[in-house]
């Protein structure tokens, strides 16, 4: 076991742990394995290097919970929680809510990592190649991968439903369901793990209260000229971006201000080829723009104020004038009003177009893009009701009549609008996310007709 010393880079953590847990934690089978003690037999104190789980580090609530759950819990975890394992621990609960799985499978997850790292994400190679929660090698993935709690998190699901289909992991004992995962030395510490896997999660899980759901958004983040799925989750500001439409996210990070009521939107704000992020706040008219989609570069590049206040106003985002920069604009339900402006400035976001297209207050769900491949963006509206979309190439009175109506969706189910250009080089055509089983469902023409792409992504 290394004791290096604590680097500005890397957050370096002690525990009191045993020697069981640091030199025999579970290798995988043939690896070198430590003395097999139990923990009341070994105490050894010990510095790992390790990550961040939450990049926004603990919170108040994790320390407060730790303190909480210390004297409830029986075995190794019992006197050892802080904040920073209660982060890690809810970054893994948090990944598997994500993925619509029941609370036993944040069980199942949580003693694994117990029993693996007791709670740390480390970022040095302490057991041959083996990183992150759970002590994953470098087959699980990429260095950045496993220690990613999400994407370690959901390799370890995958493996799990994979070696037990059908659900059928949710009545297998914990304990072997989390040895077939990880093919231990030691399997039968994971079984005694499970009842304070249990506590911590049921914490966790109440605490994070009824599933917020999703917010989807669509842009082309890495610059291929294809757009692709997003989620913005409002219960924790967090954006779930990736690259393609498939897999998981490859972006995670917070931007925004918590459950204000804040509304996601996406768009090119710098003109560099790749679309990032931003929030818009109707209580105040606020947008919150940045130009990065990681957290090392998600600062509010633009702050300025468009619209009317608290008047229901919905954003939408566009390139109105093909500059190559996109800006925002407003779509005000009750008089079917569109203000749009070509700035993200609070000097130059003047309203440059205002002109009525829609229905009145019936629902209509605003959207924007390029439907005729012009180099225009422009407006339309959703109608979840019947899933009809009108769109129109024109952004004025004079010629924004309905250029495109058709059908698509499944009618009164809660269908969310999100348009993308699915194509390279092809015009934006539509998508709708269905929350109730968080399904996108795609089509690559502005036209009525059957999915062409359909994914389950968020929560």
């Amino acid at each position: 076991m290394k004791n290096p010393s604590c680097t500005a880079a890397a957050l370096c953590v002690t525990a009191a742990l045993t020697t069981s847990a640091l030199l025999g934690a579970s290798p995988a089978l043939g690896a070198e394995s430590g003395p097999d003690l139990p923990p009341a037999l070994a105490p050894l104190t010990a510095q790992y290097q390790t990550a961040a789980c939450d990049p926004a580090g603990p919170t108040t609530s994790d320390g407060t919970l730790a303190t909480q759950l210390n004297s409830r819990l029986n075995s190794d975890m019992r006197g050892y929680l802080t904040a920073y394992r209660v982060s890690c621990a809810r970054e893994v609960v948090e990944a598997v809510r994500a993925r619509g799985l029941a609370s036993r499978a944040a069980v199942i997850a949580i003693t694994t990592v117990i029993v693996e790292t007791h709670l740390q994400n480390i970022s040095e190679e302490v057991d041959h190649t083996s990183l992150g929660l759970f002590q994953q090698q470098e087959w699980w993935g990429t260095r950045a991968e496993r220690l990613n709690p999400a994407s370690a998190t959901n390799a370890f699901l995958d493996a799990m439903v994979r070696k037990y289909p059908n659900g059928s992991w949710a009545s297998a004992p914990i304990g072997e369901v989390c040895q077939a995962v990880q093919v231990s030395a030691y399997p039968d510490r994971y079984q005694v793990q499970a009842p304070d896997a249990q506590i911590i999660v049921d914490a966790l899980w109440d605490a994070a209260g009824p599933r917020t759901e999703d917010v989807p958004i669509s842009g082309d983040w890495n610059g291929d000229g294809i757009d692709t799925i997003g989620v913005f989750r409002p219960s924790n500001s967090t954006f779930y971006l990736r690259d393609t439409n498939s897999g998981d996210a490859t972006r995670i990070f917070k931007f925004g201000h918590g459950p204000s009521g804040d509304i996601p939107i996406a768009g090119d704000w710098n003109n560099d080829g790749k679309d990032s992020v931003g929030v818009f706040r109707p209580t105040t008219s606020t947008w919150y723009l940045t130009n990065g989609t990681t957290t090392a570069t998600n600062t509010t590049d633009h702050e300025f104020i468009f619209g009317h206040g608290p008047s229901g106003d919905q954003p939408v985002a566009g390139d109105w004038n093909n500059n190559g920069y996109d800006s925002v604009g407003v779509f005000r339900p009750t008089t079917s009003t569109w203000y749009l402006t070509n700035g993200t400035t609070t000097a130059t976001n003047d309203t440059n177009y205002e002109f009525k297209f829609g229905h009145g207050p019936s629902g209509d769900q605003p959207i924007a893009g390029d439907w005729n491949n012009n180099g225009y963006d422009s407006v339309g509206v959703f109608r979840p009701t019947t899933s009809t979309w009108y769109l129109t190439n024109g952004t004025t009175t004079a010629t924004n009549t309905t250029d495109h109506e058709f059908i698509f969706g499944h009618g009164p189910s809660g269908d969310i609008a999100v348009p993308g250009q699915w194509n390279t080089n092809t015009n934006t055509t539509p998508g709708v996310r269905r929350p109730s089983n968080n399904t996108v469902y795609l089509r690559n023409t502005n036209s009525g007709g059957p999915v062409d792409t359909q994914f389950i992504y968020g929560i």
